[in-house]
């Protein structure tokens, strides 16, 4: 479902990848394909960048970011609309026996892995 937002960031190729072979990716591989704005090494650090942002944010005119937005978010008015089918979609395949035996197998392996 939140593919539409993933793929407009990290652009089709990337998103292809992320969608087709489902292997994990790394918070470097997500930064180089612009997913994240940057990598931080511990909570603290996150957490005096987000402070640091807002700062700076907050000193810009609202006019200015508001329109800004607009700009940003220009060609995503039908998402409500692709969003819906995009969720109508993936529950349909969540219950195929396909995607519940794939769940059941991930379950059972997490609860291994618990153990």
């Amino acid at each position: 479902m939140i593919g539409p937002a993933v793929e407009r960031r990290v652009g089709s190729a990337a998103y292809a990848q992320l969608a087709i072979d489902a292997d994990w990716r790394s918070a470097e591989w997500a930064h180089a394909r612009g997913l994240f704005a940057g990598i931080h090494a511990s909570v603290a650090e996150l957490d005096a960048a987000v402070a640091a942002l807002a700062g700076r944010l907050s000193g810009f005119s609202r006019q200015a970011m508001a329109r800004l937005k607009a700009v940003l978010w220009e060609g995503t008015d039908h998402w409500p609309q692709l969003l819906d089918e995009r969720a109508r979609i993936s529950g349909e395949l969540v219950v195929t026996p396909p995607a519940t035996a794939a769940i059941a197998a991930a379950r059972s392996a997490a609860k291994a892995r618990a153990t």
